[in-house]
């Protein structure tokens, strides 16, 4: 499956290359992406500074920074598409930099993850195993030993 994610990714690459060249010419198709590639980390330090601060305002506070955690793995994913040089991954990279896509991206993410973990959202702010929760038609428990005793003082 991450082969075909990996060509299908090269293939798009290649496409948005052609397109650009087609459109703006090798030089200024060059200059582009050199350009991006350049000026992508700058963007990805500035934004991810303020998350920084954001982290830092909430440990004060006593609060555990978990939104930020994962804006900054966000964050560094879309750097790392912004440095390697091709324009779909600079198009998702800077797009990964605004931050109502990436709270966007994050949602998704944890929604898709919570139903492969088996969690059952449960409100605003909870969830629950799905192991965890009773089941809607119990079966019959463990049948007692004949002579009613139970635990470790059971004689062999």
């Amino acid at each position: 499956m991450l082969l075909i994610v990996f060509l299908v990714w090269v293939v798009a690459e290649v496409a948005a290359l052609v397109a650009v060249d087609h459109a703006i010419g090798l030089f200024w198709d060059l200059v582009l992406l050199i350009g991006v590639s350049a000026v992508g980390p700058m963007i990805v330090r500035r934004v991810g500074t303020g998350v920084l601060a954001h982290t830092r305002e909430r440990l004060a506070r006593g609060e555990v920074p978990t939104r930020e955690v994962m804006d900054g793995v966000v964050i560094l994913f879309g750097g790392a598409l912004i440095c390697i040089p091709g324009f779909v991954g600079d198009a998702i990279g800077l797009a990964l930099m605004i931050g109502p896509v990436r709270h966007l991206v994050i949602r998704v993410a944890g929604y898709r993850m919570a139903r492969r973990l088996g969690t059952v959202r449960t409100g605003r702010r909870g969830a629950v195993d799905a192991a965890s929760r009773p089941a809607a038609h119990p079966g019959p428990g463990p049948t007692p030993p004949a002579d009613g005793m139970l635990g470790p003082g059971r004689p062999s």
